[in-house]
């Protein structure tokens, strides 16, 4: 089987609004039901670009609601990582929908957004599969092939499930402590910030710190090992 990623324009679409902001985004769940759609997306954007980007989709034609499931600054704040919950309705197809309809099979999650375009890693047979999956996406505007590979590269993510378990699993505390930590430098090589003065920036003592820190670090190093491992021969 072949591997390929190809890049299409949604013209009209609120991902085709998107392409003058500084945004890149992943499809991590996706459903259509009578032409109403319902997906979860990662949006990965500059923090001045957050409340255009959420207008943008909120007012689109097709989108009925949005709900922010989670939100991070990133990037010692000028960065903004969101997930949004997106309900909304299609009188025609989607260029997702198309694929799918036809048999494609999506690698990994469903389709990503970047400068306004939308791209979608899919398992073919063979190249008359990718000449024919392009045909079908020239519908919706301007299409482009990215890569064409031989092998079978494995793409295993968490469910939101999973995310949200994880999520909750860190205490107030330590989260507060691992922002502010990532915001100061703690983690940058070499360190900007020592242990000390970061317990003393959060108000608490040495060991406190390292005691919150090592806790979160485990549960966030647990949870990402296994997945890390997936992707590794052998």
């Amino acid at each position: 089987m072949l591997n390929v990623k190809i890049q299409v324009r949604y013209e009209g679409d609120w991902t085709d609004e998107l392409r003058d902001n500084d945004v890149f985004g992943q499809f991590l769940a996706s459903t259509f039901r009578n032409r109403r759609y319902l997906g979860v997306i990662k949006l990965d954007l500059a923090a001045e670009d957050y409340e255009c980007v959420l207008e943008t989709i909120r007012g689109h034609k097709n989108t009925e609601s949005i709900d922010v499931i989670e939100s991070n600054e990133t990037d010692h704040g000028r960065r903004k990582s969101v997930n949004l919950l997106i309900k909304g309705s299609y009188l025609e197809y989607t260029p997702l929908q198309i694929l799918l309809y036809e048999g494609y099979l999506p690698n990994g999650a469903f389709g990503e957004l970047q400068n306004g375009k939308l791209s979608f890693d899919l398992l073919v047979e063979d190249r008359e599969s990718i000449s024919d999956a392009v045909s079908l996406l020239r519908e919706f505007g301007t299409v482009s092939v990215e890569r064409i590979t031989q092998d079978f590269d494995t793409v295993i993510v968490p469910s939101i499930t999973e995310w949200q378990s994880l999520f909750e699993s860190i205490p107030t505390r330590q989260r507060e402590l691992l922002n502010t930590a990532m915001e100061e430098g703690y983690y940058e090589m070499p360190r900007e910030i020592t242990l000390k003065e970061l317990a003393d920036e959060a108000g608490i003592a040495k060991t406190t710190a390292s005691q919150h820190l090592r806790k979160a670090e485990r549960r966030l190093v647990s949870f990402a090992i296994k997945y890390v491992n997936f992707t590794q021969p052998g």
